[in-house]
């Protein structure tokens, strides 16, 4: 009876300790984060590792913008976002006339790439104290538009990207871990591609779309 009544208790309190960081979020919450997206298929584990992948082809800054509902009495959330992807890359071009004179056979320029994508989270929160929590979630990315910004969206850019879905689907994923102090959120995701994409180092016009695997890195704040 003794072992019983101390599992119970055990139970009761690591209920509580999971429930913590959600009751005193309330029902909704909305906020923003902004940090780097490495095309890097390996999450830096070292401070040189981390210099190489931000330094990488491919790699760029990310926007998001969130509403978080969480679910009463558990310590559980859904989160939709809308997220937006700017990256770089150097690819090779044709050398110019003036160039073949002056003896450069080699030539190459700046192509910049930009997504909108929606992400629909699924996560869970740990409370540690009144003032933070870890958190970790994992959920589909839906591709809505690539080379526009938050202001040139339309409604039929959600439209269409339903449509893409229903013909060709080209959902991917992305899991992460975070912790929150106070307001602001630091977390790290890593983004999968169910058809098993990979960066292709020769061909990286082509690898740096939707679809690639890639980790990102953000900083942010949550009301």
């Amino acid at each position: 009876m003794k072992k019983v009544i101390i599992s119970l208790l055990a139970i009761v309190l690591s209920s509580s300790a999971l429930m913590a960081g959600n009751n005193i979020l309330g029902i909704l919450n909305v906020g923003g984060r902004i940090g780097i997206v490495s095309s890097s298929e390996q999450i830096p584990d070292t401070t040189d590792a981390l210099k190489n992948a931000i330094t990488a082809q491919g790699t760029g800054w990310t926007g998001t913008v969130f509403a978080r509902v969480n679910i009463p009495k558990l310590p559980i959330y859904i989160q939709p976002e809308l997220q937006y992807t700017n990256s770089q890359i150097k690819v090779p071009t044709l050398p110019s006339v003036d160039e073949l004179l002056g003896g450069k056979t080699e030539s190459e320029e700046v192509v910049t790439n930009t997504y909108i994508d929606l992400p629909v989270l699924v996560g869970a929160e740990i409370g540690l104290g009144g003032l933070a929590s870890v958190r970790i979630n994992a959920g589909p990315v839906v591709n809505i538009a690539n080379n526009k910004g938050f202001k040139d969206l339309k409604e039929e850019d959600f439209l269409n990207a339903w449509d893409r879905l229903k013909e060709d689907p080209t959902i991917t994923w992305t899991a992460g871990i975070g912790i929150k102090v106070l307001s602001l959120i630091a977390e790290v995701r890593y983004n999968g591609n169910f058809k098993g994409g990979k960066v292709d180092a020769e061909n990286l016009q082509e690898s740096i779309d939707p679809n690639r695997t890639s980790w990102n890195l953000s900083l942010g704040v949550m009301f």
